[in-house]
């Protein structure tokens, strides 16, 4: 990628946060962060492995959080139906959300929740508190910016004199419209409210931003409960400590000079069958520029709880919840899992001679490795400014 524009990629002017990650992916499993070298005792064969960089948002490393994050997240639900709901940003707000995203996120998390625990409120829905577990995400399969959270709901309630109460529908918890049209006021009436206190930044008042949005319905999708939900776990899990894609599903033609990205296709999708997949063509600097737009905000708490989640709620109520809805903590469980599959493992060979007699030695890292691959200009150090506009040669897109 040395040879592709090198002007091109100068004006490319990623924000701080943008930075780091770009600083730590391209050391990430390298002897850059040193790492241990096995040595077969039989014939001196060496087998590598290097360290990984530790970000959150790489898409390489961070899979033990991840497992331990799916861990805690079953301990936490309860023995209960789940339902899987989706609250999308209408696409006319995503400028002001790249704008402002820490703001506009934190109140599309927020509205998603007001408008549940209003509707469950509602004795001709639920009558009772539900719980809520929900994950931000900001892209679709392709990488586009798709703003969106997904919530994993009780489908049902809990009174304050500890009734589990069920909703009164057999598949969902509220008509749709209702949901949609909750959904909009919350989060209009919320936001009208950040323009009149002038915590937003933007080029339009809220008046102009709004004039269309508030006749339009407001996407909320739902799926029918489950008590199983271990595909829904491992859908949440699987972007939690993960920027928006995988290396699998990239690949770099350098005859070409282009990327490939690989991804669902989920307009062309039959019902009951699983989404085709199609392949997008991006340059090299558009394709880094589609991830890195998908770094969260610094300190931003991209998986959130509440109602009968929430641990003051949880506290609160905890001498009044029956017994029946609770699940025995699953840690000790997973221990176990884990314990009995590294029983399984083979202890390791050597690949040229097959000897299982090695020694292991410390790698220490080596800071010049990185300069062999990358030519680095100058040392200047990342923009002070942490969010701003994200200019590319081909625009916003």
């Amino acid at each position: 990628m040395r040879d592709f524009g090198e002007a091109y990629i100068k004006t490319y002017t990623p924000y701080r946060e943008q930075i780091n990650l770009i600083r730590a992916m391209r050391i990430c499993k390298s002897p850059a962060l040193g790492g241990k070298v096995i040595i077969c005792k039989q014939c001196s064969e060496k087998h590598y492995v290097y360290f990984s960089c530790g970000h959150s948002h790489c898409s390489i490393c961070q899979s033990i959080k991840r497992e331990q994050w799916l861990d805690k997240l079953r301990s936490e639900l309860y023995k209960v139906p789940y339902v899987h709901t989706t609250f999308t940003l209408p696409h006319d707000l995503n400028g002001l959300a790249r704008k402002n995203p820490s703001m506009i996120y934190g109140l599309l998390m927020r509205s998603a929740w007001k408008t549940i625990k209003q509707v469950s409120k509602e004795d001709a829905n639920i009558g009772a508190l539900p719980g809520m577990i929900s994950v931000l995400h900001t892209f679709g399969s392709d990488m586009k910016y798709h703003v969106h959270v997904h919530c994993l709901i009780t489908f049902g309630g809990l009174t304050e004199n500890g009734e589990w109460k069920y909703p009164k529908r057999k598949y969902k918890i509220a008509r749709y419209r209702q949901l949609c049209g909750v959904y909009r006021s919350v989060f209009l009436k919320s936001l009208k409210r950040l323009f009149e206190k002038k915590e937003l930044d933007y080029h339009l008042s809220y008046e102009e931003l709004t004039k269309e949005l508030s006749k339009k319905r407001w996407v909320v999708h739902n799926t029918r409960p489950t008590i199983d939900t271990k595909v829904l776990e491992e859908y949440l899990a699987k972007y939690i400590n993960r920027v928006a894609i995988t290396n699998s599903r990239l690949q770099y033609a350098k005859t070409q000079k282009k990327v490939f990205l690989i991804y669902n296709d989920y307009k062309r999708q039959k019902s009951g069958e699983a989404a085709p997949k199609a392949m997008r063509q991006l340059d090299p600097l558009m394709a880094i520029h589609q991830i890195m737009q998908h770094v969260l905000p610094p300190y931003f708490q991209k998986s959130r709880r509440y109602g009968l989640h929430s641990p003051a709620t949880k506290k609160r109520l905890s001498e009044v919840m029956p017994d029946k809805i609770k699940r025995n903590g699953q840690t000790i469980r997973t221990l176990l899992e884990i314990l009995t599959q590294l029983l399984k493992q083979q202890p390791y060979k050597c690949a040229n001679c097959q000897s299982t007699e090695y020694d292991i030695e410390e790698i220490k890292p080596d800071k010049s490795w990185i300069c062999q691959y990358i030519s680095i200009s100058n040392g200047r150090s990342p923009p002070q400014t942490l969010y701003m506009s994200i200019p590319t040669p081909y625009g916003n897109r």
